[in-house]
């Protein structure tokens, strides 16, 4: 019996393939429990012709014309016969364990949302820059310089024929070839109890989390509005969490994010688009702030103290027979061109 399901929507990412279906072939958990489910959301790069030379009994392959992540993760999920459904990207290398951690948390009737751990790898280099030193180079850049580092990174690899750091089978015998790689994750790392956390929805993102498929369908699924990078899988957590769902922090389901070419400008557009259409479909003080907490104008603590304090004042005013009126408006910080200097705004995952 299939107890579980690994999504993976994948969009002309041939080049970051290979390593991510690597690491789900080398799972603890039996390949008889889960099925993986890649579903080609109309990439012209050869992705078909990936899956089919790595094709194996629980392996499903899907094509559908380009709708988005949303409507490529909606399509999984119609036909998924796992009762767990496990997110991930084509950009992520899930460890051994995935599987099998992500299950632990899931008995039956239980409504909860598993938030996996998450590293960061140099995984693709220019071909002319694949021997030693420049790997070490690399890694020292963008660990002294994040943001900066990960754009001239992102340059190179867009500029030139990129080689794998990492073999395949390399993968599938132990991770040890990527931990001399790895770096440091732009996104910070969840608490370890995020029931303590009035806003836990903020660390859902898509390339590693589980929910069982019964909660997900009562929640509607993903929101095939957004288009583009960003915030479809946080608005989701926002749902699950205002219908109940727990959310717990996994650090052992890890998954390493390989490092690859992105657009700042055009990742900015999309994620500036889709807070909008965020905010317009919840207009509500917690995802209001949600804006000046991704571009770092105020902290996990800041945010999670200004949802309380507004709960708390609405709870206040409900009680005193004064429902309607509106609380005090909380300061709301101005957005500025591309966050902080020195941290990431956001991350361009695949999907």
């Amino acid at each position: 019996m299939i107890r579980a399901s690994v999504i993976m929507p994948c969009f002309s990412k041939a080049s970051l393939l290979p390593l991510s279906l690597a690491g789900l072939a080398n799972q603890t958990a039996s390949p008889k429990d889960f099925e993986v489910i890649v579903v080609d959301d109309g990439s012209t790069d050869g992705t078909a012709e990936i899956v089919g030379q790595r094709m194996r009994a629980n392996l499903r392959y899907l094509r559908e014309p380009n709708g988005g992540a949303s409507a490529a993760r909606n399509a999984a999920i119609a036909c998924a016969r796992g009762e767990v459904l496990i997110f991930s990207d084509p950009d992520m290398i899930p460890c051994p364990d995935f599987v099998r951690k992500h299950m632990a948390h899931h008995p039956r009737a239980t409504r909860c949302v598993v938030i996996g751990g998450k590293k960061e790898v140099l995984a693709h280099l220019p071909w002319c820059m694949t021997r030693w030193p420049f790997a070490p180079l690399a890694i020292r850049l963008i660990r002294r310089h994040p943001w900066r580092g990960r754009r001239l990174l992102s340059l190179l690899l867009r500029t030139f024929t990129c080689r794998l750091l990492i073999e395949e089978r390399t993968v599938c015998r132990g991770f040890a070839a990527l931990r001399r790689l790895v770096l440091p994750f732009p996104i910070p790392e969840p608490p370890s109890d995020l029931s303590r956390l009035a806003v836990p929805w903020v660390f859902l993102l898509s390339g590693n989390f589980s929910v069982r498929a019964e909660t997900l369908q009562q929640t509607g699924g993903f929101d095939e509005t957004f288009r583009g990078w960003g915030l479809e899988d946080v608005e989701l957590g926002y749902r699950l969490h205002r219908q109940g769902a727990r959310f717990i922090y996994e650090p052992a389901a890890a998954s390493y994010h390989q490092v690859h070419a992105f657009s700042p400008t055009r990742t900015r557009a999309a994620l500036a688009i889709n807070l909008r259409r965020f905010t317009a479909k919840h207009p509500c003080r917690e995802v209001t702030l949600h804006k000046a907490f991704i571009t770092g104008d105020i902290s996990l603590r800041e945010y999670d103290a200004l949802v309380r304090e507004a709960e708390g004042t609405e709870s206040a005013a409900g009680k005193n027979g004064n429902a309607n009126k509106a609380p005090n408006p909380v300061h709301q910080p101005k957005l500025p061109d591309g966050g902080r200097r020195d941290q990431p705004a956001c991350v361009d995952h695949a999907y």
